[in-house]
């Protein structure tokens, strides 16, 4: 047969294959930082009904920032999304709120299979005022320059599976603070830096 010709590809089509793949990853990079910024805009309502049913529904949704990161642990919760949760907190947070724990009894059939979430309500100083104190400190050293404190009031239904163990704030309607500060710089974002006893 005939010698196989060494140059299979011209200079000209290398060099236009070169700049196509550069395109296609500025692309791909632009859309993944608009993603990351929050591109996921929150709905009413979430349905799951493959694999374990799992049910979220907002009566209110949240009015600004604050009360939005708040919203998302419902959704990342009430959906299993575990994965999701230690992006809505202070980097210092996750670990001590054991999301990995979470996954494994969900993974067990134990979990939250509904929440309702009634209202967002951000609170005035003089609600919190007990705890201002701390929360100015805990939000000084996780260098947010504001922060709001806002008041969710909720209803949950366990897994049967999960009742059997009786948990501690079993189904029923429940409040609960969350602390959420502004990062400072560019791409602020709030974050949560303390999740309040239900």
């Amino acid at each position: 047969g005939k010698p196989m010709s060494k140059q299979k590809f011209s200079p000209q089509a290398v060099k236009i294959l070169a700049v196509t793949i550069v395109c296609m990853a500025i692309m791909l990079g632009v859309s993944a930082v608009n993603k990351a910024r929050g591109g996921e805009r929150l709905v009413r309502e979430y349905t799951v009904t493959q694999g374990l049913p799992r049910h979220v529904k907002y009566e209110n949704m949240p009015s600004d920032e604050a009360q939005l990161a708040a919203a998302w642990y419902f959704k990342y919760m009430g959906l299993a999304q575990f994965d999701m949760c230690p992006r809505l907190f202070h980097q210092d947070q996750p670990d001590s709120l054991n999301f990995e724990q979470n996954r494994q009894d969900y993974e067990e059939g134990r979990y939250i299979r509904e929440y309702i979430v009634h209202s967002f309500e951000t609170l005035p100083t003089v609600e919190y005022g007990d705890r201002k104190t701390y929360y100015d400190e805990k939000a000084r050293s996780c260098g947010y320059k504001e922060y709001q404190v806002v008041r969710v009031q909720f209803s949950q239904k366990w897994s049967d599976k999960a009742l059997e163990r009786a948990p501690q704030w079993g189904d029923g309607e429940f409040t609960r603070d969350f602390a959420v500060g502004k990062e400072t710089g560019l791409k602020s974002k709030w974050k949560i830096f303390e999740l309040g006893m239900m």
